[in-house]
């Protein structure tokens, strides 16, 4: 009976070795959930709202805009130290009713016109400062469609 029980016992400390063992090499191969974030950011542009899933931080920033509106919109990243509510909206590219992305600020990416119900992928690299994330096609930026983002 003795002789069982060491075999049991064996068993068992082997058993327990390599869960230790395989539970420690799992781990070192997952990297932590506080790790650096992706840079990577969502986008819905809907009648009449710019809205980002998060703020992203400085350097490469991968963009998914979905359209998830009626018509036709476009998202523009605009680099600029003035506040959304204080941009003058006036002419642009002989349009009425749009700001003035030459004068506003510097234009530093944008995904161009898309139309309702499409997706589209952009990566810029974003320096640190004040943004805004805007729809600038003709009365849709008076609309309210343009949020102030700060990246760090």
């Amino acid at each position: 009976m003795s002789g069982q029980l060491r075999w049991t016992g064996l068993l068992v400390g082997c058993l327990l070795i390599g869960t230790a063992c395989s539970s420690a090499s799992g781990a070192s191969s997952t990297p932590p959930s506080s790790s650096a974030p992706t840079n990577d950011v969502t986008v819905s542009l809907n009648q009449w709202s710019v809205t980002p899933s998060g703020t992203p931080s400085a350097g490469p920033v991968t963009f998914t805009v979905a359209n998830d509106g009626t018509m036709t919109h476009e998202f523009v990243v605009l680099k600029t130290v003035t506040p959304s509510e204080s941009i003058p909206i006036g002419k642009f590219e002989g349009d009425e009713d749009r700001i003035n992305e030459d004068t506003s600020g510097k234009n530093v990416g944008e995904t161009g016109d898309m139309e309702a119900g499409t997706t589209k992928t952009l990566t810029l690299t974003l320096q640190p400062g004040h943004y805004v994330f805007l729809c600038n096609l003709p009365g849709h930026y008076m609309q309210g469609m343009h949020v102030d983002v700060t990246v760090g």
